[in-house]
């Protein structure tokens, strides 16, 4: 099974040596989906100044991070897409408060700096650049799935299969873009897009909106939580009023 990526951060601690921590301190473990990434990691650190408490963050794609929770993990927060939770609040997974949204992510279209960029004014327009295009490059997380059924939509999907790479998750597809070369063209979330545009990423704009997705990404404690109290006050901190002004700088509506 292939991880998107899995990676802790760890915030507290610092000196040499391990410092004493702040009575009450907590753990807080935080499971999230990458499309929000780059707005939580300041926010995390807000959290730990303001509260005392650590934050421990693993980032994958939300079907994984689904499969993990059933297998009988116990982070204390869970960030993922409605679909997900709904399912895990079903399962009796999700505590019924807090649970809070945290924003909507479109799906964006990528090249490479000075490479040919595409019309993706209308949907007609993007679909003559999916045709003319030498590669397409798009993930398996749920931006895929839903570009998949733009492709069927478009009456395409068979005459660009061929020149199709896929990725488990929206960082690997603008990193392939990245180092590509050609007419290539990705298909990823605005928020996994934004980070690379310094490093020779350039976004060419949204889906045309008759086509257009988002993806609604909801925060919430999960019922065994270690530390249900600072999970609840961390999922309160990141959904905000003023979180929400650091979630859009990163494409988060």
């Amino acid at each position: 099974m292939r991880w998107r990526r899995a990676r802790a951060l760890f915030f507290g601690w610092v000196f040499a040596g391990w410092l004493a921590a702040p009575a009450g301190a907590a753990e807080v473990t935080v499971y999230s989906a990458g499309a929000v990434e780059a707005g939580l990691e300041p926010l995390m650190e807000a959290f730990r100044r303001e509260s005392g408490h650590a934050v421990r963050l693993t980032v994958a794609v939300p079907n994984l991070l689904r499969q993990r929770v059933e297998a009988g993990e116990t982070p204390d927060v869970l960030i993922a897409p409605v679909p997900v939770m709904e399912a895990l609040a079903r399962a009796g997974a999700l505590r019924d408060a807090p649970r809070e949204t945290v924003g909507k992510v479109g799906v964006a279209v990528v090249v490479r700096a000075g490479a040919r960029a595409p019309d993706v004014a209308t949907p007609e327009a993007l679909r003559q650049a999916l045709l003319d295009c030498e590669s397409l490059v798009f993930n398996r997380a749920s931006t895929g799935t839903y570009f998949e059924r733009v492709l069927d939509r478009l009456g395409i999907a068979d005459a660009v299969s061929a020149k199709t790479t896929r990725y488990p998750d929206g960082a690997a597809v603008v990193e392939h873009v990245l180092r590509g070369r050609g007419y290539e063209i990705g298909i990823g979330p605005v928020t996994e897009i934004r980070p690379y545009e310094a490093k020779g990423i350039r976004l060419v704009g949204p889906l045309p909106a008759p086509i257009q997705n988002y993806t609604t990404y909801v925060a919430g404690v999960l019922t065994r939580s270690a530390a249900p109290e600072p999970a609840a006050a961390f999922v309160r901190h990141i959904t905000g009023r003023a979180a929400r002004a650091v979630f859009a700088a990163t494409g988060v509506e």
